[in-house]
């Protein structure tokens, strides 16, 4: 490799490219296998340098490696959903991701880098850390699992878990998240799941659905099935297998489909979706390009009127914590437990709060970065987030069952008569202390959620009035957006061209003429940008009980 092309690599690592420099680097290895391995190397002895740093200042003997979400314009906040080609590798605790790098100066980085390649410090490495030896670690580890799953040995899986190249991973219900440790491959994969894990650098899915972010070390990764051969060119995409065929969506950047024999492979880029039947029909659609900008709607949220499902919002007056706590808990989320264990009668910590003015709830779609200012809140403390809590009796559409669709940053939570039913946080939530049981659905593409969709189980009601909660807020800053839909069994929805069918968002009250207009104005943004979609529908409203 030429003395550019390696400091391409060192750029990227070090997180100082360009972006003329990054479009250089991408296409050099799509097309360099030498450039590929090298930048697997480097990064591997990154990762080392990053957790001996980590281990010494912090006194851990334990992290791990995950990916960093680095969005353009949005870098410093939490609801940018990852971009695989800006994707670098940090270490994180449990409770706080901390970028490693800082720890350690630049010029001490790349001289390591350096000395290790030319004296094979690989050893030396190994040495110092206190891991297991690489004989006892597999090709990717657990880095989350809801449910059970057991591997073709009959080994059950768990949080932390190696994961070795040729077991299967099988599962009946639920979500498993795992890292590839020298590709540093992310993947989401949902039950019911049968996946084997061929190597570090390919995957064969028999069943179930997993999103793949492929950073550019992972350059090359296969996930096979029994229809096609996906090859990542440096992207992030979703493949589902069944029994009826498979399906692939690109959500960034591109990859090759091709047929087993090798005969032919095709293209595909950001935004695209095909299907493969086993009967060998191929469909395929092309929208416009992702964005990841939501719009804000302009919605009025106070002054109730006599229908409205009521609610407010609170914040704190002044900083309520350190720095360092708010970056490693969710203190508003903490502070309203109590209320949500006392299902909803003791408003007693609402005292602590500055709240704004009355609220209509008018649904949750979208972004709501001004919604403390439109909502009288301010002046307040930002870092300390915001909660708008909605209390009251509604009558649904009709007896039946129902769940409940959505996602939220960071925080959404649904209760009847006092129990929590849904929620759909981001991970960092202490609503998760709840247990609330949820389904991901990480092949029905959103922002904020590298999960996707998340959904409740089945709700069943009689018709006549319940109480209703809904608790929306942000864990810090302004950057904020979520959707909130509503099933019904046995009603047929109309589906988007990927599969999605369109839920309609949950309202309390049939919206008015102006209203129509923006959630339609949302609605074509989601379709045409972010391949997420719903409809609104008067036959879906749960009416104020008053």
């Amino acid at each position: 490799m030429t003395d550019h092309e390696l400091n391409l690599l060192h750029r990227y690592l070090d997180g100082a490219i360009t972006p003329d420099e990054l479009e250089s680097l991408e296409e050099l290895l799509r097309g360099s296998p030498e450039a590929r391995a090298t930048l697997r190397s480097l990064a591997t002895i990154d990762a080392k340098w990053q957790q001996l740093a980590a281990d010494e200042a912090f006194g851990q003997t334990h992290t791990a490696m995950v990916t960093r979400s680095v969005s353009e314009g949005l870098e410093a906040t939490d609801s940018v959903e990852e971009h695989p080609s800006l994707t670098r590798r940090v270490t994180s605790s449990s409770a706080d991701s901390v970028n490693a790098r800082s720890l350690t100066p630049l010029w001490l980085t790349l001289t390591a880098l350096a000395t290790a390649l030319v004296v094979g410090a690989f050893g030396w490495f190994r040495g110092l850390d206190n891991s297991p030896p690489e004989a006892e670690r597999g090709i990717a580890r657990v880095i989350r699992i809801e449910g059970d799953g057991t591997t073709d040995n009959d080994r059950n899986v768990v949080n932390g878990a190696e994961l070795f190249a040729g077991e299967e991973l099988a599962m009946q219900r639920g979500l498993i998240e795992l890292a590839f440790r020298e590709t540093g491959v992310h993947v989401i994969a949902t039950a019911p799941l049968r996946m084997k894990l061929d190597s570090n650098q390919r995957v064969s899915l028999r069943e179930g659905q997993v999103k793949l972010v492929v950073p550019p070390q992972g350059v090359g990764f296969v996930v096979d099935t029994a229809e096609r051969k996906f090859v990542d060119l440096g992207t992030s995409f979703v493949v589902t297998a069944g029994a009826k065929g498979s399906e692939v969506l690109v959500l960034d950047g591109q990859i090759s489909v091709d047929d087993h024999d090798g005969t032919s492979a095709d293209l595909m880029h950001e935004g695209e979706f095909a299907r493969f039947d086993r009967d060998g029909k191929i469909k395929k659609r092309t929208p416009a390009r992702l964005s990841q900008a939501l719009p804000e709607l302009s919605l009025s949220a106070t002054h109730p009127g006599d229908g409205s499902f009521r609610g407010a919002v609170v914040g704190y007056n002044s900083p309520v914590a350190s720095v360092k706590e708010r970056r490693a808990a969710d203190v508003i989320g903490r502070d309203l437990l109590p209320l949500i264990h006392s299902r909803f009668k003791d408003r007693s910590r609402l005292e602590a709060f500055k709240q704004g003015e009355p609220l209509s709830f008018r649904g949750i779609a979208g972004a709501f970065h001004e919604f403390p200012d439109r909502t009288g809140l301010t002046p307040y403390s930002r870092h300390g987030g915001w909660m708008a809590w909605y209390h009251g009796q509604v009558i649904p559409p009709g007896e039946g069952r129902y769940r409940f669709w959505g996602y939220a940053d960071n925080h959404l939570l649904v209760a009847i008569d006092g129990k929590p039913v849904f929620e759909a946080s981001r991970r960092d939530s202490s609503f998760k202390e709840l247990g609330i049981e949820r389904t991901d659905n990480p092949a029905l593409p959103c922002l904020i959620a590298r999960a996707g969709f998340a959904c409740s189980g089945w709700i069943e009601v009689s018709g006549d009035p319940v109480q209703l909660d809904i608790l929306f807020g942000e864990h810090g800053g302004n950057i904020t957006s979520g959707l909130l839909l509503v099933e019904r069994e046995g009603d047929i929805y109309e589906e988007t061209f990927w599969g999605q069918p369109k839920w309609p968002l949950f309202l309390t009250e049939a919206p008015n003429a102006d209203e129509a207009a923006e959630f339609k104005r949302l609605v074509d943004h989601l379709e045409q940008k972010t391949m997420g979609s719903f409809s609104v529908s008067e036959d879906a409203v749960w009416k104020v009980h008053n």
